[in-house]
């Protein structure tokens, strides 16, 4: 068991926040004000100054939360020893995603490890790509169910799957005319070039989709006139039906929004690389512990078997 201050101390200076950071320890903010308050008292030193920009750690606050990193890594490793030692019998796993990704992978994939592993204790982080990383760096997050790309040195990652990106067209527009099919049991298929010139909904540049979905354009050549930016899939897609402009959606997104109120839906050409690969990710700089490992396993037997749509 990790000492509750060595956490409470590191949790807030990484938000700067009492009620950010109680909040994600799942404590009363007044609490943890004590907690810290008490800290300070019996050391007699000053952790943090409260300025108008948030808690900032003193020079001594900063010697102590780079040691107490220090410490809690070395619980944590302790703590992986032990998992494998007793064989699965005690242990602990956090695993972050994202929202979307989450709601479609996590249900199935929990229920079995959890079948097979009732005794591990599984903790659920959901937040955007960019702070599970973060999270996974810091080693508060043991693996992460993420997308590609993935740019950070310090993480390594594992394929699970790979995931085509669909055009998105308004079920009124002249292009339908232009669908065709291959002999590859997938379609209809459309020419992506179609769309040059016309109006596109995106996501905002830092989520991944929209990343993808500039390697997708970049490489078809399409020089994108952005109609409108949101953060949501779901929400560009209902921009689509609504004659609003063209957006590329991952194939499972499309299944899990429904037919209820949608575009039309095509595949498109290979040369435009037009996927993302569902990944396992982890900090290369930590062991990956029993739990991890075995979780790793069930998602590549779990994870494809979700993927596996009709008109794959």
């Amino acid at each position: 068991m990790i000492p509750k201050e060595l956490v409470y101390i590191t949790t807030v200076a990484a938000y700067g926040n009492i009620s950010k950071a109680a909040e994600r320890l799942f404590i009363a903010q007044s609490s943890l004000s004590r907690c810290i308050l008490k800290l300070e008292s019996d050391l007699g030193i000053e952790l943090f100054k409260r300025t108008s920009e948030g808690l900032k750690p003193t020079f001594a606050g900063e010697y102590y939360i780079k040691n107490a990193n220090k410490i809690i890594q070395l619980y944590k490793e302790l703590e992986i020893e032990f998992s494998n030692i007793n064989d699965m019998n005690i242990g602990k796993l956090v695993v972050g995603t994202t929202t979307h990704l989450g709601s479609f992978v996590l249900p199935k994939l929990l229920a079995t490890f959890t079948n097979r592993f009732p005794k591990i204790e599984l903790s659920i982080v959901e937040s955007v790509s960019t702070e599970i990383e973060d999270e996974i760096l810091k080693g508060r997050i043991d693996v992460g169910i993420l997308h590609s790309p993935i740019n950070n040195p310090g993480i390594k990652f594992n394929v699970v799957h790979e995931e085509k990106f669909l055009l998105a067209v308004p079920p009124n527009d002249p292009i339908n005319e232009h669908a065709y099919y291959k002999n590859d049991k997938q379609g209809p298929y459309i020419d992506i070039q179609l769309t040059a010139n016309r109006p596109y909904i995106l996501t905002h540049t830092s989520q991944r989709t929209r990343q993808v979905t500039t390697k997708i354009l970049e490489n078809a050549n399409i020089n994108v006139k952005t109609q409108y930016l949101t953060k949501s899939i779901q929400t560009a897609s209902r921009l689509v039906r609504d004659n609003l402009g063209f957006t590329l959606v991952p194939h499972s997104y499309c299944e899990l929004f429904g037919s209820t109120y949608s575009p039309n839906y095509y595949f498109i050409e290979e040369k435009y690389a037009p996927s993302w690969e569902l990944i396992i990710a982890y900090s290369k700089d930590i062991p990956l512990s029993r739990a991890s490992k075995e979780f790793y396993k069930i998602s590549l037997e779990i994870i494809p078997q979700l993927y596996n749509f009709s008109n794959d």
